[in-house]
């Protein structure tokens, strides 16, 4: 069965409170370290008090991977963590009294591919080295391939693919207001509308994670394309600092959020041979950039009608949960030319009468009916052809901009390189009606010196009343003639 593999997510410890430091001149420390795992890549986080100092990474005789934090406390001093997982057999950390420094050392299976890098801290997250862990390419293709040829099987006997994107997670909990943590409550949300396609055979309904753990927005779309989906649904709740604002929300993608699409996919062409491509014949490899837009312009509109058949569904749900309507932004993970794609806010945390229908669970269900419906509705209508016109005249108009600003950047060249070569002519012109004078260099010969200026030695020779017999010297100032 078609299905994407739930994930182990593993708190390795907290450090809660930390004593006098162990080395007065840092106050850099582990503050925590946390596992995530998912079905194709891991990631260890450890978590700092301050932008941390890291070396390159080094590799034992065993095979086992390590670096330095530099004047970094670790409080255990020396901890081992046998995780014995598919991506990570052992972690390693321990305290160099002497030096004050940190080592982490970390053991990956065979032919796991692992990369060490550092992010900064932002408004969210204080700055925490990562260590990358993800299965080779090899097995990932294989997997696919079988994903692949169960999805020929789904779409040979005219079952639609639908794939509920459950937004958020790990790393990223989203909003968090009156009891909902954004990544849990959609991740049960999503589960709960697959269950009403799980019921129905006309569809197979696939998550994109199943479980706690967090994957790129790209991602995110490319697992649906990779699965030839009729329909994206990435699942949301919305938070507001004006807790007045409530109501669901149903977006699709904006002219401007998708414009620079069509730029990015044609420089991107020659790097599609990824894991998003295995197997399938990609139109866009052959696309030109105006047919791009066009194709662009066609899933658009089709969003839309997914939107609004969506929304009216979830608007009738229930009497105290109003709709606000359609809307479009740049929702990245909407970028998609291979399906309708949406993105359903199912009301605001930070609203008390949303966040209170949100935690009931006869409310929850019938929220989760309404989305069922609403695409299972899009899907089984005729979509009405058409094109997104707001979207192309943007385009267009964008295209236009972007035209001018280049023909008045060679315009503005062309005028200076002509302004710099009228400059040097008249330069040249000056100069040629006037007097000069030149230091004899070591090496210099009258001739050669009367040859770089155009003039004749007999020339040289009157300007600086020279004798028939006299020579040049080094250091001599000579009076050049003009031509």
């Amino acid at each position: 069965m078609l299905k994407i593999k739930s994930l182990l997510l593993v708190s390795l410890f907290l450090v809660v409170s930390l004593s006098v430091p162990l080395f007065a001149e840092t106050n850099q420390r582990i503050t925590d370290i946390r596992f995530w795992q998912s079905p194709e890549e891991a990631q260890v986080v450890l978590d700092l008090s301050q932008p941390p100092k890291v070396s390159d990474v080094g590799r034992l005789n065993n095979g086992s991977l390590f670096f330095d934090i530099k004047s970094c406390i670790f409080k255990p001093g020396h901890q081992r963590y046998s995780l014995q997982n598919q991506f990570l057999e052992s972690l390693s950390v321990q305290q160099n009294e002497i030096d004050g420094s940190t080592r982490v050392f970390f053991k990956v299976p065979r032919s796991v591919e692992a990369k060490t890098f550092v992010l900064p801290s932002n408004e969210r997250k204080s700055d925490r080295i990562v260590i990358f862990l993800r299965e080779p390419q090899a097995k990932l293709l294989q997997k696919q391939t079988a994903e692949l040829n169960e999805v020929k099987k789904l779409k040979a006997e005219n079952i639609k693919i639908i794939v509920l994107d459950p937004g958020h997670g790990g790393e990223d909990p989203g909003t968090s207001c009156n009891g909902i943590v954004e990544k849990s409550y959609v991740l049960a949300m999503a589960k709960l509308v697959k269950a009403y396609f799980d019921r129905d055979p006309r569809y197979k309904a696939i998550l994109t994670r199943e479980a706690d753990y967090i994957i790129p927005l790209e991602k995110r779309r490319e697992i649906a394309e990779r699965l030839g989906a009729d329909a994206f649904v990435s699942i949301h709740v919305n938070w507001n600092v004006k807790k007045a604002i409530n109501g669901i929300e149903v977006y699709y993608e904006s002219p401007k959020g998708a414009v620079n699409e069509a730029d990015r996919l044609v420089a991107d062409k020659e790097n599609k041979a990824d894991f998003a491509t295995i197997g399938s014949t990609n139109p866009v490899l052959a696309a030109s950039k105006n047919q791009i837009a066009q194709m662009q312009a066609n899933i658009m509109d089709q969003s839309r009608q997914l939107a609004e058949k969506v929304e009216y569904k979830l608007a009738n749900a229930l009497p105290n949960m109003p709709s606000r309507g359609v809307k479009r932004a740049g929702f990245r993970v909407l970028h998609s030319l291979n399906m309708p794609s949406i993105l359903v806010e199912y009301g605001y945390t930070s609203n008390k009468i949303d966040s209170e229908i949100l935690k009931d669970y006869t409310s929850r269900t019938k929220l989760a009916q309404a989305l069922y419906a609403g695409i299972s509705n899009f899907l089984q209508t005729k979509v009405e052809g058409g094109i997104d016109a707001e979207y192309l005249e943007y385009y267009k108009a964008m295209n236009a901009k972007k035209a001018k600003l280049e023909a008045d950047k060679k315009k503005k060249a062309a005028l200076k390189k002509n302004t710099n070569s009228k400059a040097a002519n008249s330069k040249t012109k000056k100069s040629a009606g006037k007097t000069q004078k030149y230091t004899v260099k070591h090496g210099d010969t009258l001739s050669g010196i009367a040859k770089k200026y155009g003039v004749s030695v007999q020339a040289i020779k009157t300007a600086n009343k020279m004798k028939k017999t006299d020579v040049i010297k080094s250091n001599q100032i000579l009076i050049i003639p003009a031509k």
